[in-house]
C-alpha cells in the first residue's frame, strides 16, 4: 500500500495514503479538460448567408385580383394583390432577420438595388428586347445563381398558390387566406433541403396580416425540422 508513516510523540501514525493525493490531482485535471470542452462547444457558429427571393405566384393572383364569388346572402367580394410575391419575401426575410442566430439574411433593399443592376446590363446587352422580353429573361436567371453571385450559402424561394381577402356582402364578415409552398435550397447545387406547404384563414385581417401569420408559422417549423433547434 502506498503510505508513508511520520513520527509524532514516539508513535507512528499512517497519513492519508498517496494513491488519494493522486486521485485528487486526476479529479482537478479533469474538471479543467471539462471546462475548456465546454467552452469550445460553447462557441457560436458562424450563421448562415441567406437570400430571399421574390416569391412566385400563380396565375390565379396575377390575372383575377377582383371577383365576386356565392350569390344572396352567401355573396362575397375576393380581392388579390398580384404584388403578394414581393410583399410575403419581404415579411419572410424581416421575420428571419429577427433571428441573427438562424440566418444572416442578405437585406431586401440591397437585393433590389442588385436585381436594377442585373437587368440594366441585361437592357444593354439585348437593346432590341422590350421592357416584358427583359423581364422574362431575368424571371429565367435561377435564384442560385444570384446567391452564389452574392457569396451566399442558402436560398428561400416560395410560390403562392393563393393569397386573397374575401368580404361577405350582408353580413360584412371578412377574412384572408394565404396558400404558400416554400423551399430552402443549398446554393451550390441548388437542391432542396427543406421544404414545406402552410394554407392558413385569419379572420378580420387583411393578406398581409395573413402572410404575417404564415411566416411566424414557417419560421417556427424551420427551426424545429431544419435547424434541429
Amino acid at each position: 500500500m502506498f503510505y508513508r508513516e511520520i513520527p509524532l510523540n514516539n508513535k507512528f501514525y499512517t497519513i492519508i495514503p498517496t494513491f488519494f493525493y493522486l486521485a485528487l490531482m486526476f479529479g482537478a485535471l479533469s474538471l479543467f479538460l471539462c471546462s475548456c470542452h465546454s467552452h469550445e462547444s460553447g462557441e457560436k457558429l458562424d450563421p448562415v448567408r441567406l437570400l430571399v427571393v421574390d416569391s412566385e405566384i400563380s396565375d390565379q393572383i396575377k390575372s383575377n385580383t377582383r371577383e365576386i364569388k356565392g350569390w344572396w346572402f352567401g355573396a362575397r367580394d375576393v380581392y388579390r394583390n398580384p404584388n403578394v410575391g414581393e410583399i410575403f419575401s419581404d415579411i419572410f426575410a424581416r421575420n428571419l432577420a429577427k433571428n441573427p442566430s438562424l440566418f444572416e439574411v442578405y437585406p431586401r433593399t440591397d437585393f433590389r438595388y442588385y436585381s436594377a443592376s442585373k437587368k440594366d446590363r441585361l437592357e444593354k446587352s439585348f437593346p432590341q428586347l422590350g421592357d416584358n422580353a427583359i423581364n422574362q429573361l431575368f424571371s429565367g436567371i435561377s435564384p442560385c445563381d444570384f446567391a452564389r453571385d452574392l457569396n451566399l450559402q442558402k436560398v428561400i424561394v416560395a410560390k403562392i398558390n393563393n393569397c386573397y381577402t374575401t368580404h361577405n356582402r350582408t353580413i360584412h364578415w371578412w377574412s384572408s387566406v394565404v396558400d404558400v409552398d416554400v423551399e430552402i435550397l443549398d446554393a451550390e447545387t441548388c437542391q432542396p433541403e427543406w421544404s414545406a406547404n402552410i394554407r392558413k384563414r385569419k379572420n378580420f385581417a387583411g393578406s398581409y396580416g395573413a402572410m404575417e401569420k404564415v411566416v411566424k408559422l414557417l419560421v417556427r417549423k424551420m427551426r424545429k425540422e431544419y435547424l434541429k433547434q
